[in-house]
C-alpha cells in the first residue's frame, strides 16, 4: 500500500513538489510535538518528557539499524559527535523548559534567532566573511528577539530568555555539524545524537520520576517520539529531494504552526510584540538565506 502510494506521488508530482509537501508535514509535526510537550509539562517533570522523546527515538533507530549496528557506530570523530549530542540535548532541555513557562508562539519566535547566531559563530570559528548588509540583518534579528523578550518591561521573566539560550545551543550544534561535514555517515550522527540523549535522561530519570496519572498521559508520552520522528523523517526525505537552500525559507512555517497549535490547544493569542518581533526575525533570516544562496 505504502509502495503504491509512493509510486503514485512520484508520477503525479515532481521531486521538488514532493519535497515541499514533505517539508510542510515536518513543519506541522514538530510544533505539534512541542504543543504536547507544553501540555505534559504541566503535570510531569520536563526531564521525564525529554526521556520519552529521546528514548522512543533511540529504540526505533536501534530496531532499524540492528543488523548493521557495529558498522553504524564506527566513528573517527567521537569528540565532535559527543559535543554535537551535548549541544542538541541542551537545546531540547532549554526549549522544553521554556514551553513550561511562556507561550509556544513566543518561545518559537525567539528560537528563530538561531540561524543568526549560527552566522556569527561561522564568522568566528569557520572564518566565513560577513559584509555590512549581513551585519545589519543580524542586528535587526537580535532587535526582533529583544522586542519579544522585552527585558525592560515589568512583566519580564528569565524564562523568556530560555528560548534564546536554546537557540544559541542549537547554533553550536549546527556549527559542529557543518564542521563534521560529510566525513561521517548521517546514520552514525543520528544514532549518537539519539543515544546520548536517551542514556543521559535515563540516568537522571529515577531521581525525578513522576508516574503518569492516566492512560491518556501515557499515550501522549508515546506520541511525542512518534510525531517527532515523523517530523524529522519527512524533513530528511525533503532534503534528499531538493537543495537545503530552497527549503530553508519553509523553516519559518514552524512559527506559524506554533502559533496555530498554541491557539487551538492553549487559547494563546500572540501579543503585538511577539508578532512584530517575530516578523523582524523572519525577514532578517530570509535575507540571510538569500545572501547565502547568492554567495553559493
Amino acid at each position: 500500500m505504502l509502495q503504491a502510494t509512493g509510486i503514485w506521488f512520484r508520477t503525479r508530482f515532481t521531486p521538488r513538489q514532493i519535497s515541499f509537501m514533505l517539508m510542510l508535514v515536518s513543519m506541522i509535526c514538530l510544533p505539534g510535538m512541542d504543543a504536547i510537550v507544553k501540555y505534559m509539562s504541566q503535570s510531569l517533570p520536563v526531564m521525564e518528557i525529554i526521556w520519552a522523546r529521546y528514548t522512543g527515538h533511540f529504540v526505533v533507530i536501534l530496531l532499524v539499524f540492528a543488523p548493521q549496528l557495529s558498522k553504524v557506530l564506527k566513528t573517527s570523530n567521537i569528540k565532535i559527535q559527543l559535543a554535537r549530542s551535548v549541544a542538541l540535548f541542551c537545546t531540547t532541555m532549554l526549549f522544553f523548559q521554556a514551553l513550561q513557562f511562556i507561550e509556544q508562539g513566543q518561545a518559537t519566535a525567539i528560537f528563530q534567532i538561531a540561524p543568526m547566531i549560527m552566522t556569527v559563530l561561522a564568522v568566528i570559528f569557520l572564518k566565513e566573511r560577513l559584509g555590512p548588509r549581513r551585519i545589519i540583518s543580524l542586528i535587526a534579528g537580535f532587535v526582533g528577539a529583544m522586542i519579544i523578550i522585552q527585558p525592560q518591561a515589568e512583566q519580564f521573566t528569565l524564562a523568556s530568555c530560555l528560548p534564546l539560550a536554546a537557540a544559541a545551543s542549537y547554533a553550536v550544534y549546527s556549527i559542529l555539524t557543518r564542521y563534521l561535514g560529510a566525513a561521517e555517515s548521517a546514520y552514525t550522527t543520528l544514532i549518537y545524537t539519539a543515544g546520548f540523549g536517551a542514556i543521559v535522561s535515563s540516568i537522571i530519570l529515577p531521581f525525578i520520576w513522576v508516574p503518569p496519572e492516566t492512560a491518556f498521559d501515557i499515550f501522549l508520552l508515546l506520541l511525542i517520539p512518534m510525531i517527532g520522528g515523523i517530523g524529522h523523517l519527512t524533513l530528511i526525505q525533503a532534503l534528499q529531494l531538493t537543495e537545503a537552500s530552497d527549503l530553508a525559507p519553509m523553516n519559518y512555517l514552524t512559527l506559524v504552526f506554533a502559533m496555530v497549535w498554541g491557539g487551538l490547544i492553549f487559547a494563546e493569542v500572540p501579543t503585538p510584540s511577539t508578532l512584530a518581533g517575530g516578523c523582524l526575525i523572519v525577514v532578517s533570516g530570509l535575507y540571510l538565506i538569500r545572501r547565502s544562496r547568492g554567495r553559493s
